[in-house]
């Protein structure tokens, strides 16, 4: 029986409110550890406040990192939600990236993992990276897909050692990107509410499993990805207990928390 590893990471942290309340004690109650990725300039003092206590009673089970800066910008006019995409200067990056993280650490303090970033929209580029590892930034997490034309698209940027090509970012999870940085991404997008065609999705327990399996077949580690601020109907919620709670259920699942898997590629494993 092969062993399954899987690590749940939950983004967009910066209001307080019963949602994030109600998922991170799901969680918790249940002892699977969720990174939270932290939106810095949309965090207000009661959630750094909830950050900071769930760290000090709960740190084998929570972690938080940064998620961009503001997570939107203005491309040719249009709002984009994602906030390193469309070729932004390296000063430009750099410096969100800095003020981002300065004031993480000042809110958060001690219950900072500044080591990890998540870039919005899990877009990113080479310059991206340059200035994350100029800023001591040892690994990001992003997305990685399962489905053959991604893989393929993938093994050709692999091979050609790129972050990005024909306009599309390539995955190294379980690995580095080219630049140093450890790549620890998610594959399963719980709340998801289109797939990458465009077409509306409902995402049940059942669905999400097959999309577990999929990843697990063809993955090293299993990444779940949340959006607390959805988890404002009782049924939503219901359908996450289910699902972690198959997950507990199966015998070849392992949970990890995405700081302990980022350490497991920088030592070579």
């Amino acid at each position: 029986m092969n062993e399954i590893t899987v690590f749940f990471r939950d983004d967009d942290l910066g209001a307080d409110g019963p949602a994030l309340r109600a998922v991170a004690e799901l969680l918790i109650a249940e002892r699977v550890p969720c990174s939270y990725q932290v939106v810095p300039l949309q965090l207000d003092d009661a959630a750094a406040a909830f950050a900071r206590e769930a760290r000090r009673h709960h740190g084998e089970l929570v972690a938080f990192h940064q998620h961009g800066l503001r997570h939107e910008q203005e491309v040719r006019g249009r709002r984009r939600w994602s906030e390193f995409a469309a070729g932004r200067p390296f000063p430009d990056q750099h410096a969100d990236i800095a003020e981002g993280r300065r004031r993480l650490e000042d809110r958060l303090a001690e219950a900072l993992d500044p080591d990890v970033f998540t870039p919005p929209c899990h877009k990113y580029d080479d310059t991206t990276v340059r200035a994350l590892v100029e800023l001591g930034f040892t690994a990001l997490s992003a997305g990685v897909r399962v489905d053959p034309a991604a893989r393929l698209y993938y093994e050709a940027g692999h091979r050609l050692g790129r972050v990005s090509f024909l306009g599309r970012r390539v995955s190294y999870h379980g690995a580095r990107v080219p630049g140093g940085l450890a790549e620890v991404s998610v594959c399963v997008d719980v709340d998801e509410a289109m797939d990458w065609r465009g077409r509306k999705i409902v995402k049940d327990a059942d669905r999400l499993w097959r999309e577990f399996e999929a990843g697990a077949r063809r993955l090293p580690w299993v990444g779940v990805m949340l959006h607390h601020e959805r988890y404002v109907a009782p049924e939503r919620l219901e359908t996450l207990r289910r699902f972690v709670g198959r997950l507990k259920a199966d015998p070849r699942v392992r949970f990890e928390t995405l700081p302990a898997l980022v350490a497991a590629v920088r030592a070579g494993a």
